[in-house]
């Protein structure tokens, strides 16, 4: 298989279960879980689950994309995939954390950094991982 194609798969996977394990996480242990009582299960209805399964899967399918960028392209620093994938997951979690932070009755600000924070760590993990396993920059083009 190709190493790009392996790559993308991958942090695409990875996202999934990321996914369901955030959701998990978010309806059962979370402080936000007392507000969330319907939205408590798994099921193709439940908009929650989806949304934030579908957060999570954004970012490890770009992050799978980015793998080739190893300098910042304006800045031309060295970008490791640690700093890479947490600032990928961060910012593909914006939108998650806005609409959670206003949706529900908890504090706003601390639900955003929370779920911003968090997709990050998952960016950060799933980085790292396609990059020892897989590669990135030059190794990526066959």
């Amino acid at each position: 298989m190709n190493t790009v194609a392996l790559r993308v798969c991958g942090g695409t996977v990875l996202g999934a279960l990321f996914g369901l394990l955030g959701f998990y996480i978010l309806t059962h242990i979370s402080p936000l879980s007392p507000l969330l009582n319907e939205n408590i299960t798994f099921s193709f209805s439940n908009l929650l689950m989806w949304e934030v399964l579908t957060n999570r899967i954004a970012i490890g399918f770009v992050i799978g994309l980015m793998g080739f960028i190893t300098v910042h392209p304006l800045f031309r620093f060295p970008l490791p995939a640690w700093l890479r994938g947490f600032v990928i997951g961060s910012f593909i979690s914006l939108t998650l954390s806005f609409s959670l932070a206003v949706s529900y009755e908890a504090d706003q600000v601390t639900t955003f950094w929370i779920i911003t924070i968090a997709g990050g760590i998952i960016g950060l993990i799933t980085d790292v991982f396609l990059t020892t396993t897989v590669g990135e920059g030059t190794d990526l083009q066959n």
